[in-house]
């Protein structure tokens, strides 16, 4: 766990500056409002309107809970400024660590989103209650590396392919990105080339 968690840190934090060189010192990024927001989408999907039947879209929470674990790692590599990289993330890494090794009831999903989405607001760090939403949905550890890792290729090949510019296809043969990417990780292996070859099957199926 240490040196996948070591690795997804490294990974955002070369993301983040590939987007912006100057993230750290950056202030008007705020990285805990997008966990709010992000939050927000994910109680959305779970279903909260007490008027109407609701079945909770398990997948699209697990996928909000990756994109939150990119602003959450982004916030947490803020919290060490001024001290060298490779410092920040094993500091980062320390942090967290126990909250996905430690054994805790999982909670009542509404309760922790609120909880998730109330600290956030007030620029904390959701720590348990991240780890536990996890629980709550039946998401592992092993299930969070291995998409957040086909999330950030994703991101990077949508850098690659305009998303600056608006020129960036998001819906490929009437299905959405993140649903040729889910294809990509059911069908790779989760091993060393994981990344490339997530790139490789994007490239191939995307429109040229």
């Amino acid at each position: 766990m240490n040196s996948q968690l070591t690795q997804m840190f490294s990974m955002q934090n070369k993301l983040n500056a590939a987007i912006n060189p100057n993230w750290i010192e950056d202030e008007s990024q705020d990285w805990h409002c997008a966990v709010l927001v992000e939050g927000a989408e994910m109680i959305d999907h779970y279903g909260w309107k007490w008027w109407k039947h609701q079945t909770p879209d398990i997948e699209q929470v697990q996928l909000e809970l990756v994109d939150i674990w990119h602003f959450l790692m982004s916030a947490e590599l803020k919290r060490h400024p001024g001290i060298a990289l490779e410092s920040a993330i094993e500091q980062s890494v320390t942090q967290w660590q126990p909250y996905f090794e430690q054994s805790t009831e999982q909670g009542e999903f509404l309760g922790l989103a609120k909880a998730l989405v109330g600290k956030s607001a007030i620029s904390e760090m959701a720590y348990t209650e991240f780890c536990q939403l996890m629980g709550a949905v039946d998401f592992s550890f092993a299930d969070l590396y291995k998409w957040y890792i086909g999330k950030n290729v994703l991101n990077y090949f949508r850098q690659d392919h305009g998303y600056k510019d608006g020129s960036y296809i998001k819906v490929w043969n009437g299905r959405e990105d993140n649903e040729h990417l889910a294809d990509a990780l059911n069908t790779l292996a989760c091993d060393e080339t994981l990344a490339d070859n997530v790139y490789k099957y994007l490239t191939n199926v995307y429109p040229s």
